[in-house]
Parts: structure tokens; sequence; C-alpha cells
């Protein structure tokens, strides 16, 4: 084993341009590999990290049937709402409980107009279950009703500043209210739906508003580590039907969409380039091997077995698709780095596409775990395009290979 290991080692050397060729392409499929796992992964973890720590939190409970029709008639009573704050206190898991109350409304300044989502929030708990404080370019976020919080780009496109204030018209359950509110905050959540058409008040502010004394959202933070959606399971059935329990990915299908392209729906597209890195390195071996035929002649007539020889291609094969994996997971492993610390900008697709939760920048996400799967992928794609020139070259007769020029 030990020669055919020198001689594959010494054949790839001496014929530099097609290992340089087959080294190329295994690198171009392993680094195409890499990169889309890590930009997807990457994609995946961005979008939900930006939910859950700035919209949704881990958890929210719903009446059944809100989220496809959010009516103010469809949400929780009050007496509905201290049974359900009295059964979380119960698991250990819950790390804070804050009620929300979401109606439409219109919101006017003295230069212009805007609907909005209206966000009705208990500020001290809301402060526990969203890390939306953060965000805050300009003031506080709401403390006592009165106040309202808007988007940098909704403030911007009203034209209104700190101390300034705004009239709030929502639809109740019976007639339509309005309300001055005095602009305290403006916050830049990278989320177009809350930075462009979300205004922040305070819950009781909603709740005379609408005329509605419960609330439409239960919003649940877990204690750092918890699984969310294994919670969200055992939650459900303790509660049964009469309530939903919705994590992130039932609140948003495009993040749940994008898991399964991530899990499953990648597997096709690797399966792709390894099949056309595949069949670019057996072109090339076989290739290699046409032109060597004479030499292969001499090397079993000075008594190397044709099994040996099947060998030596195939241990060539491997050898060079090790290198060119080298190659491309380095530069894939590198891209992902630098797109896991700069990001890329997705503020044309946010804007454009707010509901879908998209945050303005996404970020890929570097780990050896790709290259991992790609160095897999790249060892069986050596070993399965070797196997027709090894074949080849074992049923050679040493005295018709040496006539070949």
């Amino acid at each position: 084993m030990h020669l055919l290991v020198r001689l594959a080692v010494r054949n790839l050397v001496r014929n530099r341009r097609q290992t340089a060729l087959m080294g190329a392409i295994v690198a171009f499929g392993t680094w195409a590999m890499v990169a889309s796992w890590g930009l997807t992964d990457g994609s995946t973890a961005s979008m939900v990290n930006a939910q859950t720590s700035l919209d949704t939190s881990d958890l929210q409970l719903h009446r059944p049937g809100y989220l496809d029709d959010p009516d103010l008639a469809n949400v929780f009573s009050r007496a509905q709402l201290a049974q359900l704050k009295a059964t979380l206190r119960g698991y250990k898991v819950v790390d804070a409980v804050a009620l929300r109350l979401v109606s439409e409304g219109l919101l006017q300044s003295a230069y212009g107009s805007q609907g909005v989502s209206v966000r009705g929030v208990e500020p001290d708990l809301e402060a526990r279950v969203t890390q939306l404080g953060q965000r805050v370019v300009a003031g506080r976020l709401v403390s006592q009703p009165g106040e309202v919080v808007l988007g940098q780009t909704l403030a911007k496109k009203l034209d209104v500043r700190l101390g300034e204030r705004v009239v709030l018209n929502v639809q109740g359950v019976k007639r339509t209210r309005s309300e001055g509110l005095r602009l305290v905050g403006v916050v830049h959540a990278g989320l177009a739906l809350l930075d462009q058409a979300t205004a922040f008040v305070h819950l009781d502010d909603v709740r005379q508003l609408t005329g509605v004394e419960g609330a439409s959202d239960v919003v649940i933070a877990l204690n750092p580590g918890a699984n969310a959606q294994r919670f969200r399971q055992t939650l459900q059935r303790a509660l049964g039907d009469g309530v939903e329990v919705s994590s992130v990915f039932e609140l948003h299908p495009l993040i749940s969409a994008m898991v399964r392209i991530g899990r499953f729906e990648m597997l096709p597209m690797m399966l792709l380039l390894a099949a056309l890195a595949g069949f670019g390195v057996a072109n090339t071996v076989t290739f290699s091997v046409l032109k060597r035929l004479r030499e292969f002649g001499v090397v079993l007539a000075l008594g190397l077995r044709p099994k040996q020889l099947a060998r030596l291609i195939t241990l060539e094969t491997v050898f060079v698709s090790l290198a060119g994996f080298l190659v491309g997971a380095l530069l894939g492993y590198g891209l992902n780095v630098y797109l896991e610390r700069v990001g890329i900008n997705m503020g044309f697709y946010s804007g454009t596409f707010p509901d879908l939760g998209i945050p303005q920048v996404i970020h890929a996400k570097a780990t050896w775990v790709h290259s991992l799967y790609a160095l897999i992928v790249v060892i069986v794609t050596a070993v399965v395009a070797s196997r027709y020139p090894a074949r080849r070259v074992s049923n050679l007769e040493p005295t018709e290979a040496m006539r070949y020029v």
C-alpha cells in the first residue's frame, strides 16, 4: 500500500495539468456546497433571532382563528388571561409573560398620515420578552399612557420629532375613537414591519380606544437554552383546543419554509453539485487513463497486479479530490466568516415585503460542520468517479497496452 501511495503522489505531481483541473472542479463544488449551506443556515438563524428577540419572543398564545382573522371580538377576556397566567406560572421554563392588544389604526401628524398596526404593550413586562429597548435610537420606550414610540422610517415619513404630538385613530368594537399621543421614542429594529408601520403605545390606551378589556396576544419568553418547539407542544396539550400556542415558525411561515429548505430541499442541490463535480472528475480521470495506457502496460509488465493498478487510480482520484476539497472548504468557510461579520443588506426585500419578516441584514453561519458534510460528499463522489477508469485499467493486457503511443 505504501508503494501505491508513493506512485499516486508521483503521478499527480508529474501530470500537473490534469491534477490542477480535477482539483479546481472539486474545489468549486466544495466551495459552492459550503457557501450555500452557510448562507441558508445563517439566513434562517438571522430571521429567527431577529423575530424572537424584537417581535414575537419565544411563544405566543391566541384565541383559535385569531391569526387568520385578527378581529377584536376574538381576543382573550380578562378572566381567560388570569387563568392563562396562573397556568404559565406553574412552568419553571417560563421566564416572563406579557400581554399585547393589537389593532389597526390611522396615525396623523401635522405633515401627513399613515395606516399603522397599533400595538398596546405593558411597558415593564414587554421589556422582558423582547429586546426592542436596545434598538432605541432616540428617546425611550413607552412608560405610561399618552405616549407613543415609532419606527425610524415611520417617524421620518410623518416628519414628527421627540416631544411632538400625533393623533391616533382606532376603529374600536363599536365606533372609531381618537387620542392625542406624545412621541417619546424612535426605534430602528431592522424589521420593516416594526420600522415602517407599527405604533407602540401603552396597553391601557389601546383598551380605551378599542373598548376591549382583554388582550389579543399573550407573549412568552423562555429561560435561556429552553427548547421552544418542545415546550410549545407540551403547553398546547395542557391548554387544549381553546388556545393556539404558536412559535416563530407558525407566526412566520417563510421562516418555516427556510428551515425546510435548509434541512431537506438543499439536499437535491448538493447532490446535483456533487454529480456535476463527479462527472468532471470522471471525465478528467478517464482522459488521463487513456493518455497513460502505455505507461500502465509497462507497470503491469514489471509486476504490478491489475487490482493494484485499479487501487492506484482510485488513490490518485481521492488524493486530488481531498486537495481540491481543502481549497474549496477554506474559501467557502472564509466567505461565510466574512458574511457572518458583515452580513448581506436585504433592505429592498424587507421593505418591499414587510409581512415576510425578513430582517434588513442577514448573516451567514460559519461552521466546520458544513465542511464535514461536503467532505463526505467529495469522498463518495471521488470513489464513484474513479470506478469506471479503475475497472478499465484492471482489465488491461500488458502487451496490448504497451502498443499505445
